[in-house]
């Protein structure tokens, strides 16, 4: 006889999307209990968050996980997943329901049901890095350090700077991190630092440093278009402080994949970065979410996820 397959968990966060993913989750619901007999699911709340949720699913033997949400949300599982300890055991599948999905753009994971669940069943899926920060939750005075992970992207200076604003605006929507990309421009002033990354090193005032291990963030642009999340490094780009007129001069290609060819800007692969202030406030974000301050040291975990992509991705 053979085993039993094991059946997927689902993790979901009702407040994705600023509550449209728990009204979309009530409706897809019976269609996947049709299609995955067996599945089961948690709920996020004020009490559990996804992290906690994740990983006592982990801890209880549940490996086959379904992020439901958006960037914020994979992020948080990824966390708990992490915290378990049991990281290259689990296989894991997105399923994008909130406002921010830049991370399945790299992955080219299906939005639509049914396109979705014949991904999940054809069982392809990746070695997929993950990138962990040490950095601090208050800017100065006595302080640990913390340490986080991410999936996607992570951000400092102006990046993290929008993300931080963004977090308290009343709406949220794809076009929220472009729009006030542009409106704070006039406020920030940008911090001077240090950047130290495989024997190379730079100094001077940046307008925004950016660690990637998917090539899309801030609702579609790609300021890390260098990225695969199957190489073995991270992704590095980092302008230097720019007038807001250069700033607009090329904005176009935050879309196109051609940031590197804006004068000054370096984009380079590494195994490990440090980034430190010496002069200014240095912000850090991952993968949407506001995290603290520099100084910052990032590398990839020596573990890998399993995560579920369509069987004819190409990186």
């Amino acid at each position: 006889m053979k085993p039993p397959i094991p059946h997927w968990h689902f993790l979901v966060n009702p407040a994705a999307g600023r509550g449209r993913a728990a009204r979309k989750w009530a409706r897809l619901l019976p269609r996947l209990q049709a299609a995955l007999p067996g599945m089961t699911w948690a709920e996020s709340d004020a009490e559990n968050s996804l992290t906690v949720l994740a990983e006592a699913a982990v801890r209880a033997g549940r490996l086959r996980l379904v992020g439901v949400g958006g960037d914020g949300t994979h992020h948080d599982i990824l966390n708990g997943i992490v915290a378990a300890g049991n990281v290259e055991r689990v296989l894991y599948a997105p399923f994008p329901l909130g406002s921010g999905n830049d991370w399945v753009r790299t992955l080219g994971t299906p939005r639509q049901l049914s396109a979705w669940l014949a991904t999940l069943h054809a069982g392809h899926w990746i070695d997929h890095a993950i990138g962990n920060l040490v950095y601090y939750r208050t800017p100065s005075g006595p302080r640990m350090p913390a340490i986080r992970s991410f999936l996607n992207v992570a951000g400092m200076a102006y990046d993290a700077e929008v993300v931080r604003r963004a977090e308290k605006a009343r709406f949220k929507h794809r076009l929220l991190y472009p729009l006030l990309t542009l409106a704070y421009l006039r406020d920030f002033t940008a911090p001077t630092v240090r950047i130290d990354y495989d024997g190379q090193a730079f100094q001077g005032p940046v307008h925004t440093v950016n660690f990637g291990i998917g090539r899309y963030n801030g609702g579609g642009m790609r300021l890390v278009p260098q990225a695969d999340p199957e190489r073995p490094d991270l992704a590095l780009t980092f302008a230097p402080e720019f007038s807001i007129a250069k700033i607009l001069l090329h904005a176009w290609r935050f879309y196109t994949a051609s940031i590197g060819r804006v004068p000054g800007v370096v984009t380079a692969h590494a195994s490990q970065v440090g980034v430190a202030p010496t002069q200014g406030t240095l912000e850090l974000e991952a993968d949407g979410e506001w995290l603290g301050y520099g100084p910052v040291t990032v590398r990839l975990d020596h573990r890998r996820l399993r995560v579920v992509v369509p069987a004819g991705r190409r990186g």
